[in-house]
């Protein structure tokens, strides 16, 4: 179990840096996530050798929930913790048309990201949006940088070919 979290601490802090930075989540430490995830593969580890399987991917799943359930509980929490007030409200809740324009452009890059594979929007979230670079998207995936940068560039092509397709409907 000691060599088993050796290798499962870094890799759970890796991947919940990745799926959370950019995210404000002032109440919650990507620290506490990854804890969160060392705990339950420890708990999941007496049973895993009933289920065979890849344990690469109990892990995997194990973290993807984990993360899964903190957005879940924010999207949910009506709370907002900040340390201190703002002297002014933010610019975009000054101009209606902003927010607009940027709520439509989420809501279309929602909808083409779920065109994707898996996989593709994992690669994609990483690199694009948590701003990780191709080696430390790869430890965090398990894979290799090379194999990164080809599905970021599938993925990208593939997201511009579907963005053609519905400017070309609409």
């Amino acid at each position: 179990m000691d060599d088993l979290m050796a290798v499962l601490v870094p890799w759970a802090r890796q991947y919940t840096e990745a799926r959370l930075r950019g995210h404000d989540l002032t109440y919650l430490e990507p620290a506490d996530v990854a804890q969160e995830i060392c705990l339950a593969v420890f708990i999941a580890v007496p049973g895993y050798g009933l289920r065979g399987g890849s344990f690469l991917f109990l892990m995997r799943a194990i973290a993807a929930n984990k993360v899964a359930d903190v957005f879940r509980k924010a999207a949910r929490s009506r709370q907002v913790l900040t340390g201190e007030l703002p002297e002014r409200p933010a610019v975009a809740a000054e101009e209606p048309e902003q927010r607009a324009l940027q709520t439509d452009l989420g809501v279309r890059l929602g909808r083409l990201m779920r065109m994707l594979p898996v996989s593709h929007r994992e690669v994609l979230g990483m690199r694009v949006i948590g701003e990780l670079s191709s080696n430390e998207t790869a430890a965090a995936l398990g894979t290799t940088s090379s194999r990164v940068r080809v599905t970021k560039h599938r993925a990208i092509s593939r997201l511009r070919a579907c963005a053609q397709r519905q400017d070309a409907f609409s």
